[in-house]
């Protein structure tokens, strides 16, 4: 059973609530759910958000997620011209390019 982004994070928030550290909340989460449910890494920065009372739980947009693109006029783009640049791209479709 593959559980969500949200669901691990509120059995995190569960295990917190009942005085678990990160160490033991990633052990018990990778005996009950697997052992790929949540790396220690992830556990740890959630738990330290808890800790300084963030337990807002929610997807939070960041920088480095994809950008929703119009396929189609992505595609109309490169039809044009084979050669066009990345840049030309990100300023034909109003994106950012880092």
């Amino acid at each position: 059973m593959e559980l969500s982004r949200q669901q691990i994070r509120t059995i995190m928030y569960y295990e917190f609530r009942n005085k678990l550290c990160g160490t033991e909340c990633h052990q018990k989460m990778c005996e009950s759910l697997g052992i790929n449910s949540a790396s220690y890494d992830t556990v740890k920065v959630w738990f330290l958000k808890f800790k300084a009372v963030n337990f807002d739980i929610e997807y939070e947009p960041r920088s480095g997620r994809p950008i929703e693109v119009d396929c189609e006029q992505l595609n109309q783009i490169i039809d044009q011209d084979r050669n066009v640049s990345t840049r030309t791209i990100a300023l034909e479709l109003d994106i950012c390019q880092k």
